[in-house]
Order: structure tokens, then sequence, then C-alpha cells
């Protein structure tokens, strides 16, 4: 299926996206009209302006994830933009290097008495520590008590 104003003129369709009718096309023509707009925005932008970084969907096996086969379609094709980390911590694994010298995110967490004794200010960026600090899991068995913050007002770090 293809958006009306789209198929009558892809290099300046007409009809609003959202409201466009669809057309039935056949899969020759669907995979035509792919390659031609793939091949014009690669031509006009370069490879990094595709971006191949789908979670989609997948099965059991490698052959069955979607990105990998994106991933190496786009290879194929002349390169992409991929994606760094996952969908739960690529904030954390671009950044963690530059902070404590790892991406520790799925690694042991380094200990808060030994942040606060190695730190001369400490900031919680991006998260409740409250319930989300993976260096204190337990954080909501404590009713609520994140113990760690009055020993960082303590040592003046916060």
């Amino acid at each position: 299926m293809v958006r009306k104003g789209f198929l009558a003129s892809p290099e300046n369709p007409q009809g609003i996206r959202g409201q466009d009718e669809f057309v039935r096309v056949s899969w020759d023509e669907a995979l035509e009209l792919i390659h031609h707009q793939h091949k014009r925005i690669r031509e006009a932008y370069g490879p990094a302006s595709i971006f191949a970084g789908s979670y989609g969907w997948r099965s059991n096996g490698v052959l069955h994830k979607a990105s990998t086969l994106l991933q190496r379609y786009m290879a194929l094709a002349g390169g992409y933009t991929g994606h760094l980390g996952d969908y739960s911590t690529g904030a954390a694994q671009a950044i963690m290097p530059y902070v404590v010298g790892g991406s520790e995110v799925y690694q042991q967490q380094t200990s808060w008495p030994l942040v606060l004794e190695h730190s001369d200010v400490v900031v919680l960026w991006s998260a409740n520590p409250l319930n989300t600090l993976k260096i204190a899991w337990n954080a909501s068995d404590e009713q609520g008590r994140f113990l760690t913050f009055p020993h960082c007002v303590t040592a003046g770090k916060s």
C-alpha cells in the first residue's frame, strides 16, 4: 500500500500525510519505489542520512532479527547511521566512559561510599534514583528512603 499522492508524484507528493488515500501496488512496484527513494536520499544527503537502527520485530535466530537484516542491506547499499546502546541505557552507555572510565550500565556498579570518597560534586541526571538506579536496586525496599542522599549532603557533595 502506498499513499496515492506519493505514487502520483514521488518527487513532489501531493496530499496530506495521515489523511491521504492508500492504493495497492505490486511487490515489484513497491520494491522499485523503495529502491528509487533510497538511492535519491543517499545521493542527495550521503550514507549518514540513512538510519538503520530499527528495534523491529524478531523471532528465534539471528536471521530473523529485523535490525540485523536492515543493517546488512544498508551496509551493502553504501553505509548507514546506526544506533548506540539499547533502548533502556543508550544515553548512559554513550556518556559513562567519559564520566567514570567505563560503561558500567551492565557491569558491577561502583558503590556510593566510593563515589563520594573520590568526587567533589555528585550530579544525578535523567532518572529517579528512588526507584531506578541499579546501584541501589533495593531503594524501594527502604520505604522510599534513598540512604545515600544524607551521606552525600553530609559530605558536601550535593
